[in-house]
């Protein structure tokens, strides 16, 4: 997927890379919690995730634009389940749900599936 016609401008490139890392530090630093300190969000747990990994994927859709769909479906799908692995860790005191894998995965399609809809449908200039 070269994206690279939706977003020309290097600036605004960066500014997406940018947000994207900032996006990611905050996923984790919620997903990496205690147990006793995980509230907020969306009333659905899974809807969380599916949120999170849609905005992320665009993110880092549009701020790599070389990378290909399916490179980038690889990169979301190892950070969720890695996420899920650490949240299993016994200082965490959190669950392993593969449920919130696969909303990671919906959020991440829907990410793709966005990214490639205004791939198709260009901003006229």
């Amino acid at each position: 997927m070269n994206n690279t016609h939706l977003v020309r401008s290097p600036d605004f490139r960066m500014a997406l890379r940018v947000c994207a890392a900032g996006l990611a530090l905050i996923v984790a630093w919620l997903a990496f919690r205690p147990a006793t300190e995980v509230a907020g969000g969306l009333p659905w747990d899974k809807g969380n995730h599916a949120l999170a990994f849609m905005v992320l994927t665009v993110l880092t859709g549009l701020g790599w634009p070389r990378l290909s769909s399916t490179s980038l479906l690889l990169i979301m799908v190892v950070a969720g389940v890695a996420i899920e692995l650490v949240q299993g860790l016994p200082v965490i005191g959190r669950d392993v749900d593969v449920l919130d894998v696969v909303a990671d995965v919906a959020g991440t399609l829907l990410g793709l599936l966005f990214i490639a809809l205004a791939s198709r449908y260009p901003p006229e200039h």
